[in-house]
């Protein structure tokens, strides 16, 4: 299956980085899409997203000087973004913007992403983080940290938020410590924002195996934050990944939820395939998801359009969406060593 692999990893990428999903014009270049309309059009840039590109570009297996320039122009726009007052709106509509709660707030796991792209690309050489963007997240991270927690999200005066797993918190929320806590490590933070990152991201890491797997995205990325955890346990880990694996179809694919089960996310494929890569080569266990492994492999391939894009989910119209695709071609990618054995490019750090 190698070549597949290959070839399927090698479309995502250059559709990452020649098909649009980073702007080069106009008052949003340097923005990334979050996805695409069925014509190819783009939707909306996303400060969430571009913060995951500057992650993946920050690993990319492509030249150092692509990633520079790629890197500077996404660091570029986010400080414009970022600098909007209060702060920004959670998603930039580039056409005829549709009434959309989530600019009614802020949100903590969105500026953490920028946060860990920030650093991944440091920690890379692909980017010098500019002092103001680091400020800058600090100081909206800092309206968020107001306690011994860190809240998840603070809406604008008079806004109605609905009831959502990304407006009430919980493990997922283990992702967004970490990544704070990668940045920290490269330009020093306040210190009630990382001391209630750690705690934070501690308390999870011990619920890791028992973490509720109603909702399999938000699950996966709790387990994907508990890896950076300082005292983390891969065997809770792993067992954590297992319950999830137990709705894996025979197709291979899985569902959003378990009271959705007929959508089968394509991110949440890729996320669950990176994991168990991950997972067997840290607990010297190589076989241990094989079945799962393969399978997920299986699924996410022909997931992959001739130009690269791939879909939300399988069955939807075709909006090609860019965090599933930086997902699988970083999976793809995983699984194209694991097959051939080779030593994995990738660690938990630069999962995106």
């Amino acid at each position: 299956m190698s070549q597949g692999v290959a070839a399927a990893a090698r479309r995502l990428q250059d559709y990452l980085l020649g098909a649009g999903v980073q702007l080069t014009d106009g008052a949003e270049a340097g923005g990334v899409i979050g996805s695409a309309d069925p014509d190819g059009g783009p939707c909306y840039v996303y400060g969430e997203i571009t913060g995951y590109f500057l992650h993946w570009l920050a690993a990319a297996n492509v030249s150092l000087d692509e990633r520079r320039r790629a890197a500077q122009a996404a660091s570029d726009w986010l400080q414009r973004y970022l600098a909007e007052q209060p702060w920004p709106a959670t998603r930039r509509y580039l056409g005829p913007a549709p009434a959309d709660w989530r600019n009614q707030a802020l949100f903590a796991f969105d500026l953490a992403m920028v946060a860990g792209g920030v650093a991944r690309a440091a920690s890379h050489h692909v980017l010098a983080p500019a002092p103001g963007l680091v400020a800058r997240l600090g100081q909206l991270l800092g309206l968020l940290a107001t306690g011994p927690s860190l809240a998840t999200v603070l809406a604008r005066p008079a806004a109605a938020l609905p009831r959502r797993w990304s407006t009430e918190g919980g493990p997922f929320t283990a992702k967004t410590a970490s990544r704070v806590l990668l940045l920290h490590a490269h330009c020093p933070l306040e210190a009630g924002l990382v001391r209630c990152c750690r705690d934070l991201l501690a308390r999870y890491a011990i619920a890791a195996a028992d973490f509720p797997p109603e909702m399999l995205h938000p699950t996966l990325y709790a387990l994907e934050g508990v890896l950076l955890a300082e005292d983390v346990d891969y065997e809770r880990v792993a067992r954590g990944l297992e319950r999830l694996l137990q709705w894996q179809a025979p197709d291979g694919s899985l569902p959003e939820s378990l009271a959705t089960p007929e959508v089968r996310r394509n991110d949440v494929a890729a996320q669950a395939l990176r994991l168990a890569i991950l997972l067997e080569q840290r607990l010297g266990d190589r076989g241990r998801f094989a079945a799962a492994i393969a399978r997920l492999g299986d699924w996410l391939i022909p997931q992959v359009a001739a130009d690269g894009s791939l879909a939300f989910a399988a069955g939807w119209p075709h909006h090609a969406n860019t965090w599933c695709a930086m997902f699988a071609e970083q999976a793809l990618r995983l699984l194209l060593a694991h097959e051939r054995g080779e030593p994995l490019s990738l660690v938990e750090a630069d999962l995106v």
